[in-house]
């Protein structure tokens, strides 16, 4: 009686899990369950630590990769694509500790502390691993690049870009916009109490209507009315400023200094003859915050600061206002970066192996048989 007990307790457990399991999906035979999702689930969860995800929500995309995970196992077997153990497991140590920032030695602890899903982890790099190599096998040697599309590229890269200051006038009134646009075009003073908003924009980086409208305004020429949702828009462009390719990319050596009131500083300085040379000593003279210099690429300063840049020439002071402060900049050097040929290319062979990578994968997805079974 007592070891029938014991047998109770022991089947009864796993009795109840059994009725808990629910096949969602079938591919290519191979059956997808819903506890295959709860455990991807809760191998993510505990690489996040104290965040986690919306278990409802990352269901449908988590039963989405794992039946890719299948249609790519699939296809690696029949083209006889193998994977050795060395390769997996220096996969999983590089992920654990580039993801994690561990050291080598510190990936068991973490593992066991987190209660990480080690063969989760191994089957999701696997299958990682054996794409690769399908992409290697079958997208790679099928990639051409000519010279002509590199050609392209190239001047593609090296149009002029613009930069254009506006402002921009919301009036609720069709009857008001079209006066306040005879006005701007003859005056540029429109009424104080019409509000108005300056911006500094890129072209390329606009879309819409704004882009279109922008793109053919000249220095001072005003549009509009323009419907909008909230009444009409009426735009006036104060400043319209081409850059080239080789400028963008220019890296700029700049020295700065901020200070609350600039008032007669500027001029104080070129009163001086300043110079990169003396703009340190200058600024200490002058009892103002230490200078400091740093390297910036054209391209990545506000629309603002790459106008003010784009008319200053090397060994000129200017001064950018912002908020409540002002920064008198030296600017000291711009060093030039020419096209790169090669980065071109390499960018365009990525781009168009990620391209053929997504067909490749969409036609095996057509050709897998998969079912679900939703209740």
């Amino acid at each position: 009686m007592h070891k029938t007990l014991i047998l109770i307790l022991i089947m009864l457990p796993l009795r109840l899990l059994a009725t808990e399991i629910e096949i969602i999906a079938d591919v290519n035979g191979e059956p997808i369950s819903n506890l295959d999702i709860e455990r991807r689930i809760n191998f993510i969860n505990s690489l996040l630590g104290n965040q986690s995800v919306n278990r409802e929500e990352v269901k449908p995309q988590i039963l989405r990769q794992l039946i890719d995970e299948i249609i790519i196992v699939s296809e690696a077997q029949r083209l006889n694509i193998k994977l050795s153990d060395e390769e997996l497991n220096n996969a999983v140590t590089l992920f654990l500790t580039q993801s994690l920032k561990l050291k080598s030695d510190e990936v068991d602890l973490y593992i066991k502390k987190h209660n990480i899903d080690l063969n989760t982890l191994k089957k999701q790099i696997k299958c990682q691993l054996l794409w690769n190599k399908i992409i290697e096998v079958g997208v790679v040697p099928l990639i051409n690049i000519s010279d002509q599309e590199v050609n392209d590229a190239r001047k593609q890269k090296e149009k002029p870009d613009y930069l254009i200051t506006f402002q921009e006038f919301v009036i609720p009134d069709q009857k008001m916009a079209e006066d306040l646009v005879k006005k701007l075009r003859t005056s540029n003073n429109p009424e104080p109490s019409i509000k108005m908003r300056k911006a500094t924009v890129n072209l390329s980086q606009l879309k819409g209507t704004l882009k279109d409208v922008l793109e053919r305004l000249e220095i001072s020429d005003v549009a509009g009315p323009i419907s909008l949702s909230e009444g009409y828009s009426v735009i006036k462009v104060i400043d319209k400023v081409q850059l080239d390719h080789t400028l963008l990319e220019s890296i700029l050596k700049v020295k700065q200094v901020v200070v609350k009131d600039s008032e007669n500083l500027l001029s104080n300085f070129k009163e001086q003859k300043v110079s990169c040379l003396n703009f340190d000593k200058l600024a200490d003279d002058f009892k103002l915050p230490s200078a400091k210099e740093f390297k910036v690429k054209m391209r990545d300063l506000n629309p603002d600061l790459q106008i003010l840049f784009s008319k200053t020439s090397v060994n000129e002071i200017v001064e950018f206002r912002e908020n409540s402060t002002a920064k008198l900049m030296m600017l000291c050097d711009i060093k030039s970066n020419a096209v790169d040929i090669e980065a071109i290319k390499q960018e365009m062979y990525q781009q168009k192996i990620m391209i053929q990578s997504n067909l490749l994968l969409d036609n095996m997805r057509k050709n897998a048989a998969v079912s679900y079974r939703f209740n």
